[in-house]
């Protein structure tokens, strides 16, 4: 008899516990059967079909003279993200794949060799799954690099470790050729912004040395120093002027003896004269006296009177008297105007001459210098202006052009690390590796959906089996029933047979179901774990299953007695 629905409503927690238990052994059963059901009939459920997943890595390096966003440019990394997706798995990025993989090779063809429309149709729908089957994602986002990972989930583990890595790598050599086109016409773009500079530097430089020789020494840093250059050449002319006295008295002189050779060639025309040596002579031998008169009177204490002070005094006297009546100089030599005196006559004149000359002809070029300085500093801010601009150019171009140098230099460097293959800006990091196991369903997964089903296939074998159970289990559910109030009850009388199928029921047939059911839940787990897992043994599995069994508890008992 059903129950009205007001009663079903007022349940508590506490009945539906009351219910599960009543009905526990068919709970058990059935979660246990839905559980070995699903994990025996998973590996045939087109919806956990096995997936392997090939993830291949490499890094992007920012280089602006590539043209690679950095930080702070226009473009988000929104952008940079989507276009590098489209690259790298875009249409025409798979359908390169497929052709290099060879997976349209089985797709319809005319006799031209040429898919033909079906086939055309067939390679698109593959193209789409693929793409839709590939993943990139940006695993690391800095100033200095990137790493990007590209993935591929398919039920064929050698297609998911090759597509991925052909990917990477048609991707890669698509942008070093690209990155080397670009880096040679930037490097020919360079050079001829070089040579243009180098042009214009060299002018300039020129223009320069031209007009330090035109003005040449007359381009001093300030005013200042340009007086104190103009009280040098002032010195300068001074000392000349003095030689130059000089020099030309000498000149008159000499000339004035060449011409009283001439008129008298029998007398000297010179005389040298110098120190009298006889009155050197008279002094040292007075210095002599007196040293022994000092010495006869302070040593030998001789008196005034003794004779040899009396002596020495008269000799001193003398030689004094001689001293006075000596001249101071006397006529060394006397130079006659024939033969070899003539000769050096001659020389010492042409050399006055000649001093004389040289003399004249520098204070003409410091005078000349002192001018040019005193009409420089007549016009020293426009010159000086137009010398500092020429200089300012020369510098401006000589920094533009190492400028426009370095930035050669780094293309080149980038350029030839492209062109040798080092893979200086992309480099492929790590490969996809052969799938030996499934990425997709994963084991726990698994697991928890034959648990989850069991419990929920279970719980709904004890509804219904509650809906269409009319047994009277309780008083109340007497009064319910059949509306009579229940006075007492009576306990069930059970015969001695009834007895002791139920003990019989409880403590041996219950618990080898238990058992069996444990069993087949833990060969249903073993299955689904070869399945994921262990591909090969899963082979051996389903082949020979006592024979694997046999095999694997062989290998485990010696462990496990040793154990126990």
């Amino acid at each position: 008899m059903a129950e009205p629905e007001q009663t079903r409503k007022k349940r508590t927690p506490r009945d539906f516990l009351r219910i599960a238990f009543r009905h526990r052994g068919l709970f058990a059963v059935g979660t246990s059967l839905f559980a070995i059901a699903a994990l025996a009939a998973v590996p045939y459920i087109p919806q956990f079909e096995k997936k392997y997943t090939g993830t291949a890595i490499f890094e992007r390096r920012s280089d602006a003279a590539v043209g690679l966003q950095r930080r702070g440019e226009a473009d988000s990394f929104e952008s940079i993200k989507l276009t590098l997706e489209h690259e790298l798995k875009g249409r025409t990025a798979i359908e390169r794949a497929v052709e290099e993989l060879g997976l349209t090779k089985g797709l319809p063809r005319g006799n031209d060799g040429q898919l033909t429309l079906k086939g055309t149709k067939d390679k698109q729908a593959l193209v789409k799954r693929l793409k839709e089957a590939v993943g990139a994602r940006w695993d690391v986002r800095s100033e200095q690099v990137d790493l990007v990972s590209v993935s591929f989930t398919h039920k064929d583990p050698n297609r998911a470790q090759q597509l991925p890595n052909t990917l990477v790598r048609n991707y890669i050599n698509r942008v070093s050729e690209n990155i080397v086109e670009r880096l040679t016409a930037s490097r020919d773009f360079l050079q001829k912004q070089v040579q243009g500079i180098e042009q214009r530097l060299a002018a300039a430089t020129k223009r320069r040395i031209d007009f330090e020789a035109e003005h040449g020494g007359m381009l001093p840093d300030s005013p200042g120093a340009l007086q104190e250059k103009m009280r040098e050449v002032g010195g300068d002319i001074d000392s000349v002027r003095r030689q130059q006295t000089t020099a030309r008295q000498t000149f008159e002189r000499l000339n004035a003896l060449a011409e009283k050779v001439q008129e008298n060639p029998d007398e000297p025309f010179q005389v040298v004269k110098g120190p009298n040596p006889e009155l050197e002579r008279l002094k040292e031998q007075l210095r002599t006296y007196k040293d022994s008169l000092q010495n006869a009177r302070t040593l030998n204490h001789m008196t005034e009177k003794h004779p040899t002070v009396v002596t020495l005094r008269e000799k001193i006297a003398e030689i004094e008297k001689q001293i006075e009546e000596e001249p101071e100089e006397t006529v060394l030599e006397k130079i006659y105007g024939k033969g070899a005196g003539n000769d050096n006559l001659s020389m010492a004149l042409a050399a006055a001459r000649s001093e004389v000359e040289m003399t004249e002809g520098e204070l003409k070029r410091l005078q000349k210098r002192l001018d040019d300085l005193q009409a420089l500093m007549a016009n020293y801010s426009p010159i000086r202006q137009m010398y500092l601009d020429i200089l300012g150019k020369v510098r401006d171009l000589e920094a533009e052009k190492t400028s426009w140098q370095e930035r050669l230099s780094g293309v080149e460097m980038a350029l030839s690390a492209e062109v040798a293959k080092r893979r200086t800006h992309l480099n492929a990091v790590q490969l996809a590796e052969k799938q030996f196991r499934p990425s997709s369903p994963k084991l726990h997964y698994l697991l928890g959906f034959a648990l989850m089903g069991g419990l929920a296939f279970g719980s709904g074998l004890v509804l219904l089996a509650n809906m269409v159970d009319r047994s009277v289990w309780t008083p109340q559910d007497a009064e319910k029933a059949f509306g009579l109030p229940v006075c007492g009850v009576i306990g069930e009388i059970v015969p001695p047979t009834t007895r002791l199928w139920r003990g019989a029921r409880r403590f041996l047939v219950e618990p080898a179901i238990m058992l069996v059911l444990l069993a087949a839940i833990g060969i249903g787990c073993l299955n689904a774990v070869l399945w994921l897992q262990e591909p090969e043994q899963y082979a051996q599995w389903t082949s020979a299953p006592l024979a694997y069994l046999g095999e694997r508890t062989a290998e485990v008992w010696p462990t496990l007695k040793q154990a126990l």
